[in-house]
């Protein structure tokens, strides 16, 4: 990809202030693209704040509302669109069906629904994830043909957007050449700036941080590892094709794979004695009752590698002790803006070699 392409575009980002948003930020912002931004009421601890993101235009409201979302098209004609805004986590996902189903399904509805009422937007990229995916033990990974199918809250609300994205692409987008659209689905990612804390890397490094005993539970799980801006990159490559092939091809349109590499498949205890080495001590055990484990969802990333040239760059130690090394440069107080910023001008010249 030209990084030049990004100069001055018109990019439109839901969900700017969450954790993978605003490395997205960043990322938009440092290839020159004007950028407006949309999400929910700003927290004050968020990741956002303390690495001081900016956007050009920047939009607060909720996606569930056609009202709030209708505002941000009234004002700002973005010509590529970047949907991140949803609720994110499987975590207690039963506890709030109606949040997630109203956010992630209608939240989505009304965007497209102002996408197809304004002629601005040339490429939109949903973001989904791979929990749409049936669960059918696939050798190899799944690829985009697989079977969509879901039976929670949070998974079913991803595969109705994949439906959704399909039903506006094929019905108002596609025929008339308007709009380029794909939706991009992928695992869970890791970088410094995630505070989730029911997740593993943000756990044990807080733990480890504050000088208390991680507790690990499933030491020999198997779980995949990707590194956030190899994922987003993978996103801008897919919003590239899709605004160059603006009326003129649907070759790009469709649904994409972004998955880690098989060396990033790792067990949590590989993962415990990296961040362990990094502090140079031991604080963490394991309990011994090991909660019910989950099965291994792989995805078959072919179609992004051969149609987009994607590949991750980051390696699995290389991912763990970067995000280590930030969070620990956060708690001697230096600027991690300056030093997030820093990672994204060398990633974008290295993947630009």
């Amino acid at each position: 990809m030209q990084l030049g392409f990004w100069e001055n575009k018109k990019v439109l980002l839901t969900g700017h202030t969450g954790f993978k948003g605003t490395w997205m930020t960043m990322l938009l912002k440092e290839l020159g693209a004007q950028v407006a931004g949309f999400s929910l009421p700003l927290e004050e601890a968020s990741f956002y704040r303390k690495v001081k993101a900016n956007v050009d235009y920047h939009f607060e409201g909720d996606i569930r509302s056609k009202i709030d979302i209708g505002k941000v098209f009234g004002q700002f004609e973005p010509e590529v669109l970047f949907h991140f805004a949803s609720h994110s986590s499987l975590h207690k996902s039963d506890k709030i069906p109606d949040y997630i189903l109203g956010t992630n399904i209608m939240g989505l509805v009304h965007l497209l629904e102002e996408v197809r009422l304004h002629s601005s937007v040339k490429a939109a990229v949903i973001v989904t994830s791979d929990k749409c995916y049936k669960d059918t033990d696939k050798p190899g990974g799944y690829d985009e043909s697989c079977q969509l199918w879901a039976d929670n809250p949070y998974s079913v609300s991803k595969v109705c957007q994949e439906i959704i994205s399909e039903c506006y692409r094929k019905t108002f987008f596609e025929n008339p050449g308007r709009i380029n659209l794909a939706t991009a689905r992928a695992s869970n990612v890791i970088a410094y700036g995630d505070y989730n804390l029911t997740r593993l890397i943000p756990y044990a490094v807080d733990c480890y941080l504050r000088g208390s005993k991680a507790v690990i539970r499933n030491p020999h799980a198997i779980r995949p590892w990707q590194y956030v801006l190899d994922v987003l990159w993978g996103y801008l490559l897919l919003a590239q094709k899709l605004y160059c092939n603006y009326g003129l091809s649907a070759q790009y349109n469709g649904a994409y794979n972004f998955g880690p590499t098989a060396n990033t498949f790792a067990e949590v205890c590989e993962i415990m004695d990296i961040i362990s080495g990094l502090f140079g001590t031991m604080n963490h055990c394991y309990d011994g009752q090991p909660a019910k484990e989950t099965k291994i969802l792989k995805l078959d990333s072919t179609k992004a590698r051969r149609e987009l040239e994607w590949k991750p760059l980051y390696s699995l130690e290389r991912m763990v002790r970067e995000t280590v090394q930030i969070a620990r440069q956060g708690m001697e107080g230096l600027d991690v803006g300056h030093i997030c910023r820093s990672i994204v001008r060398d990633y974008l010249t290295e993947v630009n070699s």
